[in-house]
């Protein structure tokens, strides 16, 4: 089989400047109806700046100085707000659809990546490095946290570094769709693909005191798409089988607010092949906001957390208590919440199969989101055994939480000074789906 790797410009603007607020906010990338992709291998490059508001020969901001700061677990992922994937040939349905992006990004690189796992691989293809100590900036900064482990301003300048060079920084990200993490995909048989990327607000992708004053861009856009040709073979058994069957992944995102110190959030996901559940949270207040990262992830001082099917409690048949002292503030609580962070790594994988992760009671604590750089979610496996998913197309699933809903910013103050906020919950539903697609006819459903 030969193999190719086609390089693909936005249809809506080819090499030109993309932004949310300069430029068009909008990418589509069209792939034809030849050979086979090798989903896993797909790639989004291009360049990225940071420009000035009053700038208009698009020149990148270099000075490190600068109170300007990408997230670092996101990296330049933060750039795309939704995708959306669907059939060329087959227009009318949306095979995923994947809204709040980047905090869906934001959990696999904080999971499954180690420190030195986002120092290398992670910071050539997405420019992010984590939160850990690896670097003289970071150890000789006066600002210190946990005792000297790591520091919070070496932490932002060590992040700000690659993104100072004068061209800017190019970037080369994986795509984070479950029809990226599927099987390859006979392009003839879906008829195509249409990848539609739609751009973040500045605001939640810059944050810092000099953020406001700036705007990102992207320039020359593109994907990597490597093709198989089907050998004859191929070809004549899909010639023989005119309404193949396509097993793939997707995620769900799904938005809530929590206003209540006990309250119970409930999806309708119509969906089957429910493989599992991750949840992350954010005070509503820090959303597109520039003076606050609005893609780390908060501990709302979760107290207890129930899952549910249908009412009933599920997949785990106990409540999950947080060991607390309410005399004592947030950042001086004797638990680092094992077994919700447990469970939420579950829902990535077994538990036993996470070899390397910064979820820890370090970079989870509560200091790390005092200084907006913290990663917490919670999460559950509904089939871990065979890995099939649990059918949902006429279920209610979602979880009960009872928390104190606690300001971030006032974590490590005293118990009658800290105050409390709404908090959003974006929560990802991982599927397995199957869709038959029938020709003249488009894409059907598999029940």
């Amino acid at each position: 089989m030969s193999k190719r790797y086609l390089s693909i410009s936005s249809a809506n603007g080819g090499s030109g400047f993309f932004g949310y607020s300069n430029g068009n906010p909008q990418l589509t990338f069209l792939v034809s109806n030849t050979g086979i992709l090798q989903s896993q291998e797909l790639r989004f490059q291009g360049n990225f700046k940071r420009v000035l508001n009053t700038n208009s020969a698009h020149l990148n901001e270099v000075d490190k100085t600068k109170d300007l700061n990408v997230d670092s677990f996101v990296g330049v992922s933060s750039i795309i707000q939704n995708i959306e994937i669907s059939s060329r040939a087959y227009s009318n349905r949306s095979l995923e659809n994947i809204q709040n992006y980047p905090r869906l990004v934001s959990n696999f690189m904080s999971s499954l990546h180690s420190k030195g796992g986002l120092d290398t691989q992670m910071y050539n293809e997405q420019v992010c490095k984590g939160s850990g100590f690896s670097t003289i900036s970071e150890e000789n900064s006066t600002t210190s946290l946990n005792s000297g482990n790591y520091s919070v301003a070496g932490q932002k300048i060590a992040q700000r570094i690659p993104y100072c060079a004068k061209k800017g920084v190019d970037f080369d990200i994986r795509l984070m769709c479950g029809m990226f993490m599927s099987e390859d995909i006979d392009l003839e048989q879906i008829g195509g693909l249409a990848i539609t990327i739609n751009l973040a607000p500045n605001e939640n992708v810059l944050f810092g005191t000099d953020s406001q004053n700036y705007h990102y861009e992207i320039q020359n856009p593109r994907i990597i798409v490597p093709v198989i040709a089907k050998s004859d073979e191929a070809i004549e058994m899909s010639a023989m089988n005119p309404s193949p069957v396509l097993n793939f992944l997707s995620f769900t995102s799904l938005y809530n607010v929590i206003t209540s110190t006990e309250q119970q959030v409930v999806h309708r996901v119509s969906l089957k092949g429910v493989i599992s559940t991750q949840s992350n949270f954010i005070p509503v207040s820090y959303i597109n906001n520039s003076s606050k990262n609005g893609l780390a992830q908060y501990n709302p001082a979760i107290q207890r957390l129930v899952y549910h099917l249908d009412g009933k409690r599920f997949p785990l048949e106990y409540s999950i208590e947080v060991d607390r002292d309410e005399t004592l503030p947030q950042n001086e609580q004797i638990s680092t919440n094992p077994q919700l962070l447990r469970n939420y790594l579950e829902s990535f994988r077994n538990a036993k199969d996470v070899k390397k992760s910064c979820i820890n009671p370090v970079v989870s604590g509560a200091d790390a989101q005092v200084a907006e750089h913290g990663v917490f979610g919670v999460g559950c496996s509904y089939d871990s055994v065979s890995n099939a998913g649990i059918p949902a197309q006429v279920s209610t699933l979602g979880f009960e939480l009872q928390s104190k809903l606690l300001d971030p910013a006032k974590f490590d103050s005293a118990i009658v000074d800290q105050t409390s906020l709404n908090y959003a919950v974006y929560t990802y539903y991982l599927c397995r789906n199957s869709v038959r697609i029938v020709q003249g006819q488009g894409i059907q459903v598999v029940q």
